[in-house]
C-alpha cells in the first residue's frame, strides 16, 4: 500500500501526519530527493558515484502538532546519473 493512502500519526505526539517532500536543488535543477542502496562513494566526474545502486523516491511526512519528520523510500526509480536527473 503506498504510503500516501495510510492513516499515519506521529510517534512522539499522535498529531495528524501530512506528506510532503524534501527539496534537492543542484545546477538549476529542482528534484524530489531519493534514497540511494550502499555508501556514498566519491565521483570525481559526477560528485557521488550512482552506477549499480539501487534508487528510491523519499517520501516524507510532517507532524502538523511537534513538526516531526519522518521519511520513507518505499517507491522504486530510476537511479540518477550524469544525464538522468
Amino acid at each position: 500500500m503506498p504510503m500516501a493512502d495510510r492513516n499515519l500519526t506521529c510517534s512522539e505526539c499522535d498529531g495528524e501526519m501530512e506528506e510532503g517532500f524534501i527539496l534537492d536543488s543542484t545546477h538549476g535543477a529542482l528534484m524530489v530527493s531519493r534514497w540511494l542502496s550502499g555508501k556514498p562513494e566519491p565521483s570525481w566526474w559526477q560528485g557521488t558515484k550512482t552506477k549499480g545502486k539501487k534508487a528510491r523516491i523519499i517520501e516524507t511526512y510532517r507532524c502538523v502538532k511537534c513538526g516531526l519528520l519522518k521519511s520513507y523510500a518505499s517507491t522504486i526509480t530510476e537511479t540518477p546519473g550524469m544525464f538522468t536527473p
